[in-house]
């Protein structure tokens, strides 16, 4: 156990040792990098522009003050540019983005049209097939009836076309066919009259009984 830990913790600073080190070489290769800059390119840069200033004094000085003038007049155009190319480049997405709308709307216009003329055309073609198929049963079933009954069968068929298309309506009604529920009690077959049982009137019968009395 002491072991591992004496050998992480030595794994550790030769981690950290060789951090350094590497710092240390980057400084150094920064600190070359920057005194080959200043001594190749900024110190003869100053040292001329001071021999300049000391040689032609109101000239550096215009120079200077005609850069200075420039640097501060040219932050407003600057600012500008930078303000009208965002504004461009916001606009012209926008104008894309509602191009780009307005071609989905149109399309989805097209779409839901082309949509509606199949539906319209499958429903004409629903309506045209189920009325043939119609028009053919009616057909078949006259031929049935004729080859069966003969030219009666005709009436036969315009009664059962009566019953296919029209709506009949059954009101109940007090008769002796019901029971008053609504419900229709069949009648008989034969269509039998029912005769009802009537006791004689007492008008009648006292006249027969005053001729029996006088005879």
């Amino acid at each position: 156990m002491d072991d591992n830990t004496t050998t992480a913790v030595n794994s550790l600073t030769a981690g950290l040792d060789d951090l350094a080190s590497y710092l240390e070489r980057s400084t150094l290769v920064v600190l070359a990098y920057t005194d080959i800059i200043e001594r190749k390119y900024a110190r003869p840069a100053l040292d001329k522009i001071s021999r300049y200033f000391q040689g032609q004094p109101l000239t550096m000085t215009w120079v200077t003050m005609t850069l200075t003038l420039f640097a501060a007049t040219s932050i407003l155009p600057v600012l500008s540019f930078i303000a009208l190319s965002i504004f461009a480049l916001c606009s012209s997405m926008f104008i894309a983005l509602a191009f780009g709308f307005a071609a989905v709307v149109a399309l989805e216009t097209m779409f839901v049209t082309v949509l509606l003329l199949v539906l319209g055309g499958l429903l004409l073609f629903s309506f045209v097939f189920a009325t043939f198929v119609a028009m053919a049963y009616l057909t078949f079933r006259l031929g049935q009836h004729l080859q069966t009954q003969g030219r009666f069968g005709i009436v036969e068929w315009v009664q059962e076309t009566k019953q296919h298309f029209a709506s009949v309506s059954v009101k109940p009604e007090d008769n002796d066919g019901s029971d008053g529920s609504g419900v229709l009690v069949p009648h008989e077959a034969n269509h039998e009259v029912k005769r009802e049982n009537r006791s004689p009137s007492p008008s009648i019968s006292r006249p027969l009984m005053a001729s029996s009395g006088s005879t």
